[in-house]
């Protein structure tokens, strides 16, 4: 079977996550549970003042555990806070997919083509 490289893309307000290969692309969303609250910044999910991105989180790390089951590399996107934020739960909390996390770089919301096609430079 190959293995197919992923992307995510998330803010504070979803997460999109895409395996894909020359062909093929699945797409999956994951939807805040309180989307008008910012991610904050401080990386200390769950602590203070802000809200606990840990629930949204989760769920992206589920749909990412289903999808990189058969790749080799994936990468997250978005804007610096909240990639930031998911790039170190990620570290802190799933031993195996940080080990696969390939990338990590900071961007605005782009359309899932242009999206697709810095993936696919950075993780072939």
């Amino acid at each position: 079977m190959p293995h197919n490289p992923a992307v995510v893309w998330l803010d504070a307000c979803e997460a999109k996550v895409f395996s894909f290969d020359s062909e093929d692309v699945e797409k999956k969303r994951v939807k805040a549970d309180a989307p008008r609250r910012h991610v904050r910044h401080s990386g200390n999910v769950g602590e203070g003042k802000g809200r606990d991105n840990r629930e949204y989180f989760e769920a992206i790390l589920a749909e990412v555990e289903a999808t990189v089951d058969d790749v080799d590399g994936w990468m997250i996107t978005g804007p610096d806070g909240p990639r930031e934020d998911f790039e170190k739960y990620v570290r802190g909390h799933a031993e195996r997919l940080a080990g696969k996390l390939g990338a990590s770089e900071a961007m605005e919301r782009l359309d899932d083509a242009r999206l697709l096609d810095v993936a696919r430079r950075r993780l072939n």
